[in-house]
């Protein structure tokens, strides 16, 4: 959004490099944490992801406290800060569905739009709109159609089947069997924006396979929200 750089920029933090990782698109995003200096051991500890991912952006520090974008970063810093319970971090299944839901969201991703540019306030909208109309190289005005809602739904079955065969290799309700992991966050998340963005998302999920539904449900008591 329009306001997000600005904010982000004022407080000294980086941008994310480019290719840090498949789920960002902008060089500035939310969520965004700061670890102040009092919680943080080692205000100079390496960035969690560079042995793997050199272009990882690593967290800046201002005044000794860290300011931190990205979900897998933020992951990984509070697992160090707060390592019990532990979150599972970088499981197979975990990159299984981080790969699959780029993939996922290039094809369902223009038939929610519509519906989260009506959210939006009438500045926020025009940002939000030619942005995303760029980004994916369509015009929002074409997926207003409920047909073209539906062929798009129907296109991304294939890879749906793809993401439930990561629930099927074990009994659930969660990714890693009956102890939630952050594979179980990502994919809820993910599962929650387009629910709130489309109504009946979730049921889509579920006519592909109920283990979408059992994870669900047993996640639901994370979702409430506190506003």
């Amino acid at each position: 959004m329009p306001d997000i750089a600005a904010h982000h920029t004022a407080l000294g933090v980086p941008p994310n490099a480019p290719g840090s990782s498949a789920l960002l698109t902008t060089s500035y995003t939310v969520p965004m944490i700061r670890i102040p200096a009092a919680n943080n051991p080692d205000t100079t500890s390496p960035n969690p992801q560079a042995s793997t991912n050199p272009t990882s952006p690593s967290p800046s520090t201002k005044n000794q406290d860290k300011y931190i974008m990205d979900s897998a970063l933020i992951a990984h810093s509070l697992e160090t800060l707060y390592p019990s319970p532990p979150l599972k971090l970088n499981t197979p299944q975990q990159h299984v569905i981080e790969t699959l839901w780029p993939r996922i969201m290039r094809i369902i991703g223009p038939a929610i739009l519509p519906s989260v540019a009506s959210f939006l306030t009438p500045s926020t909208r025009d940002y939000f709109i030619p942005t995303r109309e760029a980004a994916f190289g369509i015009k929002l005005s074409d997926y207003e159609d409920p047909a073209a809602k539906e062929r798009a739904w129907k296109e991304v079955e294939p890879l749906l089947v793809e993401l439930a065969a990561v629930l099927k290799e074990s009994e659930g309700p969660f990714v890693l069997g009956e102890e939630v992991s952050y594979a179980d966050i990502v994919l809820v998340s993910m599962m929650v924006f387009l629910e709130r963005c489309c109504e009946g998302s979730v049921r889509r999920f579920e006519d592909v396979d109920e283990g979408f539904g059992r994870l669900w449900r047993a996640c639901e008591g994370w979702m409430e929200r506190d506003d």
